[in-house]
């Protein structure tokens, strides 16, 4: 999985990258999200996000530039999970980066189709997942977690289908 591409590498997560994973997480998430959701956003301190990365390996590619992870996306079934990229590297292609490889990896398991969600209202991120080839299929309900347990929201349910002669 090992890539570089203008200073960036993307390999998969190890344990070792817990910390920096959590960060990156917080960081984007609020940087996305807290306007959309600002009361959950006050319940999602650092320590959300650390007791929870751990989950996501070890089906998460990471960006890495000089040797610190700027990004994540990480997959479970046919579906991916999340997709992360530190704010000061928005617009730089990173998240492209680790989302193509969540792709291929989960090509490379067999699916042809693909899911993920996006918090209804992030209409940035939607227009970046729908510029990957993604598309929304539908509204669904969704149970937003936070330290003193969920929210109800609605999210965009995109699919992708998978060319397998493509990489």
């Amino acid at each position: 999985m090992s890539q570089a591409s203008d200073n960036v590498t993307i390999r998969l997560a190890s344990a070792g990258d817990i910390p920096a994973l959590a960060r990156v997480w917080h960081h984007a998430w609020h940087s996305s999200h807290a306007e959309i959701d600002p009361d959950v956003a006050a319940r999602r301190p650092i320590g959300f996000f650390d007791e929870r990365i751990g989950t996501a390996l070890p089906n998460c590619a990471v960006a890495v530039v000089e040797g610190d992870v700027i990004g994540f996306a990480s997959w479970q079934g046919d579906s991916i999970g999340q997709v992360f990229v530190m704010p000061a590297f928005h617009g730089r292609g990173i998240a492209a980066l680790v989302i193509g490889a969540a792709e291929n990896a989960l090509r490379d398991e067999g699916f042809d189709r693909i899911t993920l969600f996006c918090r209804t209202g992030n209409d940035r991120a939607r227009a970046f997942y729908e510029k990957q080839g993604w598309e929304v299929v539908g509204e669904v309900p969704h149970d937003l977690g936070h330290m003193e347990g969920r929210k109800p929201v609605t999210v965009w349910r995109l699919e992708k289908a998978l060319d397998r002669a493509s990489r």
